[in-house]
């Protein structure tokens, strides 16, 4: 995997400057204040990546539709819109200085918004897949139109159903081996499997109905994907996501021990606190060789991260950087509040018994003089 140490971003949109040295470590979390930062960290991350896989090297966009105008690693200039025409269609590659490293890792960025819902989808929204390099074009062009935009529903936008039935519509004898999607549909049933082995994994236990209904076999119980809770609903998300993502860059038989990338912005969303605390480990083991950047408003992610490191991002002036929270899973909860969320639940309480006491003393005294 390529090294995310020292790296340095300018000009990025809302932030300015940015500095971060992330740990080789297989995951990677970063927490913050609101107004730190987090997200924007993230797509910037996600950018860097994405433009140094091979895949990606002739596709272009407009240098001011970039997040940042420059970023460097270890002192070496790896992107750069400078001396770019801010109306001239670039591509991506011309974006690349000497210096850079490219990869073909699968790199997936999941938004926060539109995880915890499943919902139906009609016969007349499926379309074919099309050819490899149908899909492949369709979708790159895709996410880099989204950097245009914003971020906020990227990869969580196609609705579950309608993904599992594209891909079930590409799962025949007949079609040719980079176009049949039933692997696709084999690695997810398998991941889920793992998670909860109440869920079958025969692929013959997927069920579609007439109407476009997507059931599971749990606990030999045909269950309808719309009848799960949205906490279970958003992880499936999440793994289906990944899944997807990686499908577009490889066509391995087994898509959940690819190595690639995969950066999650508030991953605690829709998570039911149950979920918040088995997330970490869960992707970690499901997905073992994929190298996870993670953003989270949640104590509970960072006191499950067994096998990753934490990290605060901190504001100073037009600069944001990252300072390490040394062994966040070992910490208590109430002083892991305080360290990597600065909250006082201690003070909090005493200043709200204060408060109640202050209250009752002075209804007391009223009542006393018949106020």
């Amino acid at each position: 995997m390529l090294s995310l140490h020292n790296i340095y971003f300018q000009g990025v949109k809302g932030i300015d400057e940015l500095e971060l040295t992330l740990s080789d470590k297989q995951i990677n979390v970063l927490i913050g204040s609101n107004g730190a930062g987090k997200t924007k960290t993230l797509e910037a991350l996600y950018t860097l990546l994405l433009f140094t896989n091979k895949e990606l090297s002739d596709y272009g966009l407009f240098s001011e539709d970039l997040i940042f105008d420059v970023c460097s690693i270890s002192d070496k200039e790896i992107i750069t819109t400078i001396n770019k025409d801010k109306n001239h269609y670039t591509r991506i590659k011309e974006f690349l200085t000497s210096n850079v490293v490219t990869h073909t890792y699968p790199v997936v960025f999941l938004a926060a918004q539109n995880r915890g819902k499943i919902s139906r989808s009609s016969h007349n929204t499926i379309r074919p897949l099309g050819t490899v390099t149908e899909r492949k074009s369709k979708y790159f062009e895709h996410i880099i139109d989204s950097m245009k935009n914003n971020f906020s529903s990227l990869n969580m936008d196609t609705p579950i159903e309608e993904w599992i039935i594209q891909r079930a519509n590409s799962s025949n004898y007949y079609q040719d081996d980079e176009d049949n999607r039933e692997l696709e549909l084999i690695s997810l049933l398998n991941v889920l499997n793992r998670i909860d082995n109440r869920i079958s994994n025969d692929k013959s236990s997927l069920k579609i109905s007439g109407n476009n209904t997507v059931s599971l076999l749990i606990d030999n119980q045909k269950t309808e994907l719309s009848a799960l809770s949205s906490g279970f609903s958003s992880l499936i998300k999440i793994i289906q996501s990944i899944i997807a993502g990686y499908a577009f860059f490889t066509n391995s038989q087994q898509i959940e021990i690819v190595e690639g990338y995969v950066l999650i912005d508030e991953i605690e969303s829709h998570l039911h606190i149950e979920w918040q605390t088995k997330i970490l480990p869960i992707l970690s083991e499901v997905f073992p060789n994929t190298h996870f950047i993670i953003t989270t408003h949640s104590s509970l992610i960072l006191s499950q991260l067994y096998n990753g490191s934490a990290s605060k991002l901190i504001r100073k002036k037009n600069k944001v950087v990252n300072e390490e929270i040394p062994n966040a899973s070992n910490f208590a909860l109430i002083d892991l509040l305080q360290e990597a969320f600065n909250i006082d639940l201690n003070k909090i309480k005493i200043e709200s018994t204060k408060s109640e006491y202050q209250k009752n003393a002075k209804k007391a005294i009223l009542d006393l003089l018949g106020a």
